[in-house]
């Protein structure tokens, strides 16, 4: 829930709405982000209210400025709130700042502005909550700034930003601030799409190393990764942690999603905080491009977002991201165990093939050959697979080992040794009923697919 930095909005702006989700006595409710400064926790004991508006609780100290603090529950007809702590939004409105009492900071949503509806109210007066959109089945509604900011009596106080303030001077970048195994991470706030909840995760119907799990995001399957080995550094987020999934944008409408441990805080920092990568990370940490220190003096690695939109294996993972309607190019998926059955596309750098889902045990980065061998039966030679020998094999002949980026692993029979076969990258996963080759072998067949708005008839390989 960051402010954006300006960057790359244009179009992007006048189609979506940046939003940061907030919950308040059990209710979700929605700020935009360019009215947000940062979030802190709320302290037990508030300061002074220095006026009687009836939804003011107290002040706060932030970094030299004190903040009145507004609940605003009572309202909004959701009741008193009872007990203290939780967290305060500190929002900014034309150059004023005030801070916003809450439960809890739940991530950030972008949201189409197509599917935001207006809130009226019949008799001409003005709202906190002007404007709503659906989320998870559940309503949500926007908070205007401006609504809030212009309540009668409510004390408020000007920023005391100066020339010299690289915030003033709009020389600050909006950051979530992370936190994986120890690890604290910054990541740039317009690289964020939205966040999911724990809840949300699922099992992977083909899982990769670090990439079992999934959740739903607006209609699509988006894969998600936990350990830090996928950036290049160790240590993982536990399965059973309580912490968000971080929708990261890799490509339009291709994410992927990164379950942390916890989201410390969203915050702009200025750009001179930005330091290098320390020596003896620059090896490992590829991905990232620098060190920033926040508000509390941590220090954060960085994480690159052109280099993780340029990594092979994320990228191969984002392309699952797929609408149902669309991989299988009917409209509606056709379930598996009725009419339809599962398959992997993926590309082999010359033509797209389907492999059944049920013959795959999972899908790895190539990282090359161990020996080269030729048969001219396909077999490129022996590889390494979870400290296991692994058969090699190209689909296309004549085709080049060095050219592949992933490596599909067969589900073999009991006993049978690992076979693995090269791709260039995974196209999607379609579920329908496969067709026979007009003219061809009685076991050639064919699966029907909309990939990238274009229909296919894709040959089925059993990966034999």
């Amino acid at each position: 829930m960051a402010p954006p930095t300006g960057e790359g909005q244009g179009a992007s702006a006048q189609r979506h709405l940046d939003l940061g989700l907030l919950r308040l006595s059990g209710v979700d409710l929605a700020v935009p982000v360019d009215g947000v400064r940062e979030v802190v926790p709320c302290p037990l004991e508030l300061g002074p209210c220095f006026g009687n508006h009836p939804a003011l609780i107290g002040s706060i100290g932030v970094r030299g400025d004190v903040i009145p603090v507004v609940d605003i529950a009572a309202m909004l007809g959701f009741g008193d709130r009872p007990g203290a702590g939780g967290t305060v939004v500190v929002l900014r409105h034309q150059g004023a700042l005030l801070g916003l009492r809450v439960d809890s900071v739940l991530g950030l949503q972008r949201v189409a502005c197509s599917a935001v509806r207006e809130l009226f109210d019949s008799g001409g007066a003005t709202r906190l909550i002007d404007r709503a959109f659906v989320r998870e089945q559940q309503l949500v509604g926007i908070l205007d700034p401006g609504a809030l900011f212009g309540m009668p009596g409510l004390p408020l106080v000007r920023s005391a930003a100066t020339a010299e303030d690289p915030a003033a001077l709009g020389r600050v970048r909006a950051f979530v601030l992370v936190t994986v195994a120890g690890v604290q991470i910054a990541i740039d706030s317009q690289f964020v799409e939205s966040t999911a909840p724990t809840s949300s995760l699922r099992r992977c119907r083909v899982p990769a190393p670090g990439w079992a799990r999934s959740v739903g995001y607006l209609g699509r399957d988006v894969r998600v990764f936990n350990n830090l080995a996928t950036l290049g550094l160790d240590g993982v987020t536990p399965e059973d942690s309580q912490g968000p999934v971080v929708l990261l944008r890799i490509a339009p409408n291709q994410f992927v999603g990164w379950h942390v441990e916890s989201v410390r805080s969203v915050a702009r920092i200025a750009i001179d905080r930005l330091g290098p990568i320390p020596a003896a990370l620059a090896d490992r940490a590829r991905l990232f491009s620098g060190i920033v220190t926040d508000a509390d003096k941590g220090q954060n690695l960085v994480l690159d977002s052109d280099a993780v939109r340029a990594d092979a294996a994320i990228v191969a993972m984002a392309a699952l991201c797929r609408p149902p309607a669309e991989a299988t190019g009917t409209g509606s998926l056709v379930r598996e165990g009725r009419s339809g059955h599962a398959f992997l596309v993926f590309d082999t750098g010359a033509r797209l093939l389907a492999a059944p889902l049920d013959g795959i045990r999972e899908v790895v980065p190539f990282t090359g050959l161990s020996s080269r061998v030729e048969d001219g039966g396909g077999l490129c030679g022996i590889g390494d697979h979870r400290g296991t020998p692994v058969s090699i094999y190209t689909i296309e002949p004549g085709s080049d080992a060095a050219d592949a980026k992933l490596l599909i692993i067969a589900r073999g029979n009991s006993g049978e040794s690992a076979r693995g076969f090269l791709a260039y990258r995974l196209a999607t996963i379609v579920n329908a009923a496969p067709c026979p080759v007009p003219g061809g072998s009685l076991d050639a067949q064919f699966v029907p697919a909309t990939i990238d708005g274009r229909a296919h008839s894709i040959r089925i390989h059993t990966l034999g």
